[in-house]
């Protein structure tokens, strides 16, 4: 081959790239020459490969979309062709049009294998950036070097853009979709793969307009005509109903907005799904919680205002009459008293016989400590001296009075007499053990599940970022657990015995796993679990995830009834999940449950890297 110039060297270089990436021994870049193919690229062979490959080049060119042969021999044109009968015998082979802007074509960069081979979406997907990549090339060359230098920097801030908007586009909560104009779907993110309750592979095999009724499909199809003519604005809303794999209606609130470019094959729409139901139950829990939280935020603000205030009349009257005070302080529901700079006892009011079960009486002359519990008296220790320095504090503190542990709040008010040194202090003292204990209880709910007290999605996704970031003892793997047959359970028996199955589950799936490990419930049926520690050899993985099949497989008793369960559990080993965000740990885990699924069910799958499907346990 003779020596190449550096434009020649930058084909071979992506032609290496292509085959390395795509797993494919051959891949070849040609361009058009006067109709005819010539290869300006090869990596695996040698470039007499182009008079092979007329037919595949001819065919690749009218696609828009990357044209792939999964098997020559099953082509009836093809198998007759001189790439699957010479020599060579190449029975794979996928290929993307070259285009110019105009959309005219100029050439075909392809791959090529000698067996049948799979070709997957995210492989597609790849072939077409390295298409667009040689189109760019192609584009620049014909510019001189300033233009050049000036195109590439404009394509830089492109590509920067475009990575922002694939990011927003696949992290965004509400479901958007690029919808073609022959109504099949181009690509959609993972709200709206969750919102229409498929999996993705099944949905971008459907036809939107199918999932409505006739009535929703007239109205859709009359907004993206008035959208193409130009009427009604750039976005058109409208109320809709779709059909659900389970023969469910959902309603949703649909934004049709047309997608600008200059490719034929990226035309269409942009469709934002909102999910009417859901945004309304979570605006009707949002309020119910911001209420709940305004109420109690809002006594509790009254309390603590009139306590204060009633204690600012009783400083004030202190010096006028001793029984004003007493009168006052005896009817608060809170510790009110006075300690001198010696920390002795001045006045106590009646609630600290209510609390302590002494007569404020007697305690006035003795010091502090000799009242107090003496957990209580050092914990507010510092706040004392803080007080006694001139500074008013508050503080809380849980504590033990009269054996009742209970949280307490008080506050701490310097007493000064003629604008001198604070020769004592002023106590007030709030117990709010009811109320902490309610901001617990709704923390607790927060963050576990209701119906299994198992720790919730949100609290299993926080622990497993913490063992991501945790260097040596992090993750050791996770597994993610769907019940096999669990819909016919709640169809056959009733949700309560659902409800019974789903905690009984969770039960025995805890009883399978060590001591610092996490079980949680992800959704529905599904639970998800964490390994943390050291790694796992995959035999010790496999015991764990075994044990598990082994005891959600055993027969569920409720009274008569009695309930045979199976699990599809996907596996992610710690080998798996270098470098990984949590909720891609996740995904991989769940996507090897789902093919556990696939496989038949009630087995193990164990995720690997390159996304085959070998990891499989019966």
């Amino acid at each position: 081959m003779p020596p190449e110039s550096n434009y020649d060297q930058y084909y071979e270089r992506v032609t290496r790239v292509a085959a390395r990436a795509l797993n494919l021994p051959i891949a070849v870049v040609c361009l058009d020459r006067l109709g005819q193919p010539e290869v300006i690229g090869a990596s695996g062979y040698e470039r007499d490969v182009v008079f092979h490959v007329q037919t595949y080049y001819s065919r690749t060119l009218e696609c828009e979309e990357p044209f792939v042969v999964r098997d020559a021999l099953s082509d009836a044109q093809l198998a007759q062709e001189p790439l699957a009968t010479s020599a060579l015998r190449f029975r794979f082979f996928a290929g993307i049009a070259l285009r110019l802007p105009c959309g005219r074509p100029i050439g075909m960069l392809c791959v090529m294998h000698a067996l049948p081979r799979r070709f997957r979406r995210q492989q597609r997907q790849m072939l077409v950036d390295l298409g667009q990549m040689i189109e760019r090339e192609v584009g620049l060359r014909k510019l001189d070097s300033s233009d050049r230098l000036e195109v590439l920097h404009a394509i830089d801030r492109l590509q920067a853009q475009h990575a922002l908007y694939v990011e927003t586009f696949h992290r965004t909560p509400v479901a958007i979709a690029h919808i073609g104009r022959d109504w099949e779907w181009r690509h959609m993110n993972d709200a709206c793969v969750k919102f229409f309750a498929f999996s993705r592979a099944p949905l971008t095999k459907t036809n939107i307009l199918d999932l409505l009724d006739a009535s929703d499909r007239t109205n859709l199809e009359q907004a993206v005509q008035a959208l193409d003519r130009g009427r009604g604005g750039e976005v058109r809303t409208l109320d809709v109903k779709f059909r659900l794999p389970n023969k469910q209606s959902k309603p949703a609130r649909v934004q049709v907005a047309p997608k600008q470019t200059t490719s034929t094959r990226d035309g269409g729409w942009l469709f934002v799904i909102h999910d009417t139901r859901a945004e309304q139950r979570e605006k009707a829990a949002r309020d119910a919680r911001e209420a709940a939280l305004h109420r109690g935020a809002h006594e509790a603000s009254e309390v603590l205002r009139r306590a204060r205030e009633q204690l600012t009349t009783a400083e004030r009257q202190l010096g006028d009459t001793r029984v004003d005070l007493r009168a006052i302080a005896d009817n608060l529901p809170v510790l009110v008293a006075y300690v001198d700079g010696e920390r002795r006892f001045r006045f106590a009011n009646s609630t600290y016989r209510e609390w302590l079960g002494l007569d404020p009486e007697a305690i006035v002359g003795r010091r502090t400590h000799e009242v107090l519990d003496a957990d209580y008296a050092a914990a507010i220790e510092p706040y004392v001296q803080r007080v006694l320095g001139g500074e008013r504090v508050e503080y809380e503190v849980g504590a033990t009075l009269n054996g009742s542990r209970r949280v307490l709040r008080g506050v701490l008010v310097p007493r000064r007499v003629h604008d001198q040194a604070a020769d004592g202090y002023y106590l007030l003292v709030q117990d709010v053990t009811e109320r902490t204990a309610l901001l617990d209880r709704l923390r607790h709910q927060a963050f576990h599940d209701a119906l299994t007290g198992l720790p919730n999605r949100r609290s299993f996704l926080e622990r497993l970022d913490e063992a991501c970031a945790a260097s040596g003892d992090g993750v050791a793997a996770i597994m993610f657990i769907d019940l096999d047959g669990f819909k016919a359970v709640n169809d056959t028996y009733g949700h309560q015995c659902g409800d019974e199955v789903l905690v009984e589950a969770a039960r025995r799936i805890s009883r399978c796993v060590r001591g610092g490990d996490l079980v949680a419930r992800h959704a529905g049926d599904e639970f998800t679990l964490l390994l943390t520690g050291p790694a796992i050899d995959r035999a010790a993985l496999e015991k764990i995830a075994r044990a598990i099949l082994r005891t959600l497989s055993q027969p569920i008793r409720f009274g008569a009834n009695v309930v045979q369960l199976s699990a599809s559990i996907g596996v992610l080993p710690r080998d798996q999940a270098a470098s990984l965000s949590g909720e891609a740990l996740l995904r991989a885990a769940d996507a090897a449950m789902y093919r556990a699924k696939v496989a038949g069910k009630a087995r193990i799958v164990v995720h690997e890297l390159n996304d085959s499907p070998a990891g499989m346990l019966g």
